[in-house]
């Protein structure tokens, strides 16, 4: 009997569980199934947390580091920004939201540019780049199944399991249900990563500094920059933090969260307190990933060495137990993405294109007809097996990272405009496609992302220079730069007053 796989499909039970209770609460529209009715800052911390981290870091992390060495805390400034931005534009997101009731990224962009082409590009975009980092989550939860069952289950049925309760999931609950969950699986994850870390170490040295000094006297090399295979060079680090930071705060499970705070104040302390669990879960991570390079020289898929190690040095209850806590990473992360793509599906298409008359009950079953469509082509694609973890982040989110200009100059911009917004998109978008799989270039050593990031930023200046904004916006930044004069408790008391009967 497998008593690994035992704890696995419990835990899995229990967040089906979960997911019934959410289930129950559901008020059956689009709205309370993309927002959940208003998100605490408990719920919206973990949830934005935990979907923020995913498989990575459980396992992409610890094998990077086993390959790369101390470079992995380039890693340093994508865990403490990401709260920073969280409260920096996602409180202008949640005003916009209060005022013209958008749900997702899209359709602020449609509407403050006042340009179908822009929302359907951005909903385009963010739905692409999206299915290859939900197959990182299938990836991810494979590699725990084959692990944990000594090879039973084979990398297809892992897939094929994390798929359908991730669907499950989302179907059930909307976003209450993702969101509880979420919160549930942030808990054992940060638990998870930390108790199981330490307790690998431990059992093989006395301290965590004597496990860097194992990893520094075995592979000396861990400990220099670039690092063994030459990968952490100067421009690798700053293509690095700047695509992955700035381009996961693009994606819609990401974005769809700026719109779900209950107030101002639960957006703040969320992005505070999210910033220091997102720092602090990967304390240990480097000393795992270095020490494991020591005690398993010859392992052939690195991104598996945290729960080979735990395996091997820890009980195997208490193993099976902290590698659930890998299966929380990606499915928190899995099933946010699938719920934000569904809600893109019946908000910014079908809302759109199919019928402009539906109201919230018909884009509300639109929305789960999404989760199995999304949810099908997410797992045809992690089923061709793709390229490793960390470099399919870096893919993913290099393909977002595109939409930054158009998406944050139309909240601070009063001269943005929206042949800007289509130019720079296409073009950076373009290029991202060219210099990724086509000519495979990178002038100065930067990321073909970050090019491409910095093309579209310059495109969106100049165009914008070059061309009339529309009315709307100047409008809508007018508003937000208004608004965001005063301070949190007069704004706060301004939306109740607005929403009591005259």
């Amino acid at each position: 009997m497998n008593v690994g796989l035992i704890i696995l499909f419990v835990y899995l039970l229990v967040l089906l569980g979960i997911a019934v209770y959410a289930s129950k609460q559901d008020k059956r529209n689009i709205t309370d199934f993309a927002t959940g009715g208003g998100l605490g800052i408990f719920i919206l911390t973990l949830t934005f947390s935990a979907t923020y981290h995913s498989a990575y870091a459980f396992m992409g992390a610890g094998g990077f580091a086993y390959n790369n060495g101390i470079g992995w805390w380039c890693n340093g400034l994508w865990t403490v920004l990401p709260g920073v931005l969280f409260w920096i534009w996602g409180r202008r997101f949640w005003y916009l939201g209060k005022r013209y009731g958008y749900l997702s990224i899209s359709e602020y962009a449609s509407d403050v540019y006042q340009s179908k082409t822009v929302g359907v590009l951005v909903t385009l975009i963010t739905m692409v780049f999206t299915i290859p980092y939900v197959a990182i989550q299938a990836i991810g939860c494979s590699y725990i199944f084959q692990t944990v069952s000594g090879g039973l289950l084979s990398y297809t049925a892992g897939a094929l399991i994390f798929f359908a309760i991730m669907i499950v999931l989302v179907w059930l609950g909307g976003m209450k249900g993702v969101a509880i969950t979420d919160a549930a699986q942030g808990v054992f994850m940060f638990a998870g990563l930390l108790g199981g870390s330490l307790w690998v170490i431990l059992a093989n040295y006395p301290s965590v500094p004597a496990a860097y000094q194992a990893a520094f006297e075995s592979v000396p090399e861990l400990f220099t920059m670039p690092g063994p295979k030459g990968v952490v060079t100067a421009q690798d680090w700053v293509s690095r933090w700047v695509i992955i930071t700035f381009g996961m705060m693009m994606f819609p499970q990401v974005t769809l969260r700026f719109f779900a705070g209950r107030s101002l104040r639960v957006m703040k302390w969320s992005a505070v307190f999210s910033s220091a669990y997102l720092t602090l879960i990967y304390v240990f991570t480097p000393a795992v990933g270095m020490m494991g390079r020591v005690l398993m020289p010859d392992l052939a898929a690195p991104d598996t060495i945290f729960p080979e190690l735990l395996l091997k040095y820890t009980p195997a209850v208490f193993a099976a137990l902290i590698i659930s806590g890998a299966l929380a990473a990606a499915m928190s992360t899995g099933d946010s993405q699938l719920h934000a793509t569904s809600t893109m599906v019946a908000t910014d298409i079908y809302k759109k294109f199919m019928n402009k008359q539906a109201d919230e009950q018909v884009m509300y079953r639109i929305a789960k007809v999404g989760v199995l469509i999304i949810g099908l082509a997410s797992v045809i694609f992690a089923l061709t097996r793709p390229t490793a973890l960390a470099d399919l982040l870096v893919l993913s989110n290099g393909g977002v990272a595109v939409l930054v200009p158009t998406v944050i100059g139309g909240l601070y911009w009063k001269r943005a405009t929206r042949q800007a917004a289509v130019i720079s998109i296409v073009v950076g978008e373009i290029c991202m496609i060219a210099m990724t799989f086509v000519f495979k270039v990178s002038p100065l050593s930067l990321s073909g992302a970050l090019w491409s990031m910095f093309i579209s930023l310059v495109i969106f200046i100049v165009v914008s220079l070059l061309t009339k904004p529309h009315p709307h916006t100047t409008e809508v930044v007018g508003s937000l730069n208004e608004y965001f004069k005063e301070d949190d408790e007069q704004r706060e008391q301004e939306f109740k007053n607005e929403a009591s009967p005259a």
